[in-house]
Parts: structure tokens; sequence; C-alpha cells
């Protein structure tokens, strides 16, 4: 059996995939554990973003896995703490421009704990690129998790962030995203060559954002059949399937199934973990769905305090949080902010979606379902109750919807995602050598094919 050490951002959406991995190798007899920014001791910061963010250790040593900090530089938090304000792509070069921050004390901090625990592999989220500097550095074996195939390019692909639809022709509005996109991960290449530089690592090449970087395994948690095209994926870069079979609700999160209505439509509303504290938006939704025809259900986050004052209409359940995994399957639709996890959860379920995206991954999201024709976007800044409701009866009254949605949940199905990386990881704890692909091997990996890869690449151990 292996030791295996996770680090991720702070985050809860990068999170939940790694402590769902980490459960599955767990169960499996490893030994894992988990480095992040973070700080044990109890804190109550004024700030939503960060008391989620200081909560983490927390939610990982509930499932019983071991967990230590780094204590994040103080330039982090006061940046982090204008993410929820910002939307676009000053959401984007925001987000970037932190995964940047304190790189070099980052990997000193690292450097020091492998020391100590001497692991015989990482299992780094993308966008905490110290991980990866740190194993370069003590060649010590490194898969890197990608939550989707978003960040990847293709031919059909738009600038990453901007929105666009998939497949668009460059005009004026393309070229002026492409520009920005070149802006923010130049200053990101630079940034982090810098730091590498100071440990005698050579730099990076280009675009590190834009393609897999581990030269030992990348781990994409989604399928072929959720994504768009991409033309840079290497011979190491795996598509193994979403991951969150393995986590639970907490046990403080209930929900009264029985209420749910057999006759209803019934929508699921979030806005994630990040971005929920808009009840203007909650408000509007509230308002366009105010039929007997729909029942909703709302996972309010940061604005349910705000909401629960004023008068509720008699078709919505209104909740703080709700045991999302749990409900998908028994709802009709979901609209949503375009996270990773919340859309491959509600595609692995088979529902169509309405997103509104904020900024980031979650406008390409949106271009991702309407190109696969499971649903439809909507401007969270500008809509009116009209507009969504057309959307929703749009989705409702038309099958091919609902009809291509279940065949993503059967293609989706046919993965094991928790298992998959699990044995992937232990692949290479073993043989400490980089795990590629056989000349014409599918890129993703299902049940079915999972042993043929195993057994397909060679077994040498350097």
């Amino acid at each position: 059996m292996s030791t295996v050490l996770f680090l991720n951002q702070p985050t809860t959406g990068h999170l939940n995939v790694m402590l769902t991995i980490a459960l599955q190798m767990r169960d499996e007899g490893h030994k894992v554990r988990f480095l992040i920014p973070g700080k044990k001791v109890k804190l109550d910061p004024p700030f939503q973003v960060l008391k989620d963010a200081m909560s983490l250790p927390k939610t990982i040593a509930r499932h019983g896995i071991p967990v230590d900090v780094i204590l994040p530089p103080i330039t982090a938090l006061i940046k982090g703490i204008r993410v929820p304000y910002t939307s676009g792509y000053k959401e984007f070069s925001l987000v970037v421009g932190l995964a940047s921050i304190g790189t070099a004390y980052y990997v000193k901090s690292i450097l020091k704990y492998l020391e100590s625990i001497k692991p015989d592999v990482l299992v780094s989220d993308f966008a905490f690129f110290p991980a990866h500097f740190a194993a370069e550095l003590m060649d010590i074996p490194c898969a890197v998790i990608y939550h989707s195939g978003l960040p990847f390019k293709g031919s059909l692909i738009p600038p990453f962030a901007s929105g666009l639809p998939i497949g668009a022709v460059p005009d004026e509005l393309y070229r002026q995203h492409e520009q920005r996109e070149r802006a923010v991960l130049r200053r990101l290449d630079e940034k982090l060559n810098r730091a590498r530089q100071k440990f005698g690592l050579p730099p990076n090449p280009p675009d590190i954002l834009r393609r897999p970087y581990s030269k030992w395994l990348n781990l994409v948690v989604s399928s072929q059949a959720i994504e768009a095209p991409r033309d840079n994926l290497t011979a190491n870069t795996l598509y193994i399937g979403p991951c969150f079979t393995k986590r639970k609700n907490l046990p403080d999160i209930c929900f009264p199934f029985g209420n749910l209505k057999s006759d209803r439509f019934k929508v699921y509303v979030s806005l994630g973990t990040v971005f929920n504290n808009k009840p203007e938006v909650f408000r509007k939704i509230m308002h366009a769905l105010d039929h007997p025809d729909y029942q909703v259900v709302i996972s309010a986050g940061g604005a349910y305090r705000k909401l629960i004052k004023r008068q509720i209409p008699n078709n919505v359940m209104l909740y703080p949080s709700v045991p999302q995994i749990d409900l998908l399957p028994n709802v009709d639709l979901v609209i949503g902010h375009g996270g990773n996890n919340s859309t491959n959860e509600t595609l692995a379920t088979g529902k169509p979606l309405i997103i509104m995206p904020i900024g980031g991954e979650q406008t390409d999201n949106a271009s991702r379902v309407e190109y696969l024709g499971v649903g439809l976007r909507l401007n969270i800044m500008d809509f009116n109750a009209q507009e969504l409701r057309q959307k929703v009866e749009q989705i409702k009254n038309n099958p091919g919807f609902q009809q291509r949605a279940s065949l993503l949940k059967e293609a989706i199905a046919q993965t094991d995602g928790c298992s998959t990386s699990s044995g992937c990881i232990q692949w290479l704890a073993y043989h400490r050598r980089p795990l590629t692909r056989p000349e014409g091997f599918p890129i993703t990996i299902t049940r079915e094919n999972f042993h043929d890869l195993m057994s397909g690449v060679p077994g040498q151990r350097r």
C-alpha cells in the first residue's frame, strides 16, 4: 500500500473531487493525508469566502483523514475576499492571479513537509502549481487532477473564460478575448517561471494553464462524451469520469424528500458555494416560477437569511443548503451557475440545465452545455422573469433536451472515476514513471477498458 499526499487550493469546488479520490484510496488500504493552505485554529472571519476556505481542514478531518495546513500569504487572503464580487474576465484574471501568489513560499513549505512524511506519490489540484514544482525537485511522482477538460485547447474552442460559443467564427469580439487571455496567461507564466528559477528548475513551456502539464499523469474527472473536442492532450492524460460517488452528505443536512410532488415539474436552483449571496437573483427566479405547474427547490447559501425574511411562494422549498448529490435524481431541471462539479453531477444524473454564469469556467460550461444540446444559458446580470420562464418552458416542452441528457448519463455511467483514479495513482506510486496510454488507446477510461490499460502499459519499475 502507498502513502499518498493530496494538495489543493482552499476552495470547496477544488476540494470535493480530491476528497472523493482520497476516500476511495483510503478505503482500498492506502495511507492518505492532505496539505492545504489554511489555518487550523478557530476563526470567524467577516467574509463568507474566507469562512468557507478556513472550514476546509475541518471538512477533511470530519471524514477521518489527517490534514495539515500551510498559512496562506496575507495577499492571497485580501485578494480572495474580492472573488465573489467580481465577474467575467475580471474574475478570471483575479482567480488566475491568486494561483500564482506565494509560489516560492508554498514550494519551500511543501518541501519541508515532504521530508517529514516521505510520501510515495503526490496528488495535486491543477491550480496548485507549487505542489508539482516540489514534486519535480524531490523527484516524487505527481498526478495532477483537472476538474474538467475546459482548460485545454481545441480547434473549436474559444478563448478560456470568454463564454463565446464553441465553434464560434473569430470576429472582433473573439479577438479581444484572445488578447485578454494571452495577457492573463503570460502574466501567470512569468510569475511561475520566476519562482521556478529560484529553485533551479527550467522554465515551463508557455500557456501552462491551457495544457496538461504533469510529466507523470494528468487525470481529468470528465468524459469525452461531455466535452468539446480538445487537440493538445498528452499521452499521459486520461479522462476518468466524474468523481463524487464516495462523498457523503453532512449529518446536519436533511431534506424532506417525501414533500417532492410527482405531478409537478421540479426545478432545483443553486448558485454554488462562492457566488451564492445573491438574494435578488433568487427572488427573480422565484417570481418567474411562481406557478402551480412547478415545484422549486432552492439551495440559497449565503442569501438564505435575507430571503427568509420575506414571503416565499407556496411552491418553493427554500434551504441554506441541500444534499445535492441525493437530490439531483429527483428533479427535472437544474438552474445553476455553471461550476464544474455541479455541471458534471447534473449531467451524470441525466438532467438538463439552465446555466447563469458569473465568470471564469462557468461561462465556458454554459457554452459546453449548449454545444452538447442539454441546456440553455441566461445572463445572470440582465434577465427578467418572462425570459427565464420561456427557457424553462422550452426545455420542459422539448423532449430533445432530456433525450440528449439521458444519453450523456449512459456514457458517464460507463466510467468509474473513483476506482480509476485510485488505480492509476497506485500504479504511479509503484512504478515511479509516467503512466502513458498505448498508441490508439481511448482517452476515456471506462470500467470495461481500465484493465486493458493497466495490462497494456509496460510495467518495469524505475
